[in-house]
């Protein structure tokens, strides 16, 4: 069996400007740094065997504020785990009224994001048997990861909501090929009052 932790990283700069980053690296802003540090202070005392990034420099910077606790574990950078891809509309505000299915030439598709996901599932079944991993990622691939684990069709990817900046989403990977959702966009370590004095019991947990 498999604990996987799946993260969305810190807002950004861009995220608050609605700009589309897509690949590009994005900017934590000072909203992000702050809720990157309260979710390592969250998963202080987690015992993760491997901690896998996007190698964007959101993810990267919200990472590291998680193994800021754990200066002996190294983070692996993962392109799988890298926001879809978008094009001309990079760097670019979001085109106003637009539809998510409506997208530049050349962006990925929901189909693409679905299989990276899968890429990535096969391959922490293949390297981190066993193990709790932790997957810092983005918006749109985490909503693949969703749509993959919850064992939904293709379709179904349109019809989540954006996850929270730092969420937290936690799956059982068991070799038969079952999961179980121990979590999905949970981010109670952001209310810092409840992080204190509530601790974090998967009995505050709600999917």
């Amino acid at each position: 069996m498999i604990d996987f932790w799946l993260v969305r990283h810190g807002e950004t700069v861009e995220n608050k400007q609605g700009i589309c980053q897509g690949q590009t690296p994005g900017t934590l802003n000072e909203d992000g740094i702050a809720q990157a540090k309260m979710l390592g202070e969250f998963l202080k005392n987690e015992n993760f065997d491997a901690y896998y990034s996007s190698d964007l420099l959101r993810t990267m910077k919200t990472t590291a504020e998680v193994t800021s606790f754990h200066p002996e574990k190294e983070i692996i950078p993962e392109p799988l785990l890298r926001e879809r891809y978008l094009a001309a509309w990079q760097g670019n505000p979001f085109p106003k009224n637009w539809k998510e299915m409506d997208l530049p030439e050349g962006a990925e598709t929901a189909g693409d994001l679905i299989s990276r996901a899968e890429a990535f599932i096969k391959r922490i079944k293949e390297q981190n048997e066993g193990q709790q991993v932790f997957a810092m990622s983005h918006g749109g691939l985490i909503r693949a990861f969703w749509t993959v684990l919850h064992g939904f069709d293709h379709d179904s990817y349109y019809q989540w909501d954006a996850p929270k900046n730092t969420s937290i989403s936690r799956f059982e990977l068991h070799e038969d090929g079952t999961v179980k959702v121990i979590a999905r966009n949970f981010a109670r370590h952001l209310e810092e009052l409840q992080v204190t004095e509530q601790g974090k019991s998967l009995s505050d947990w709600q999917l």
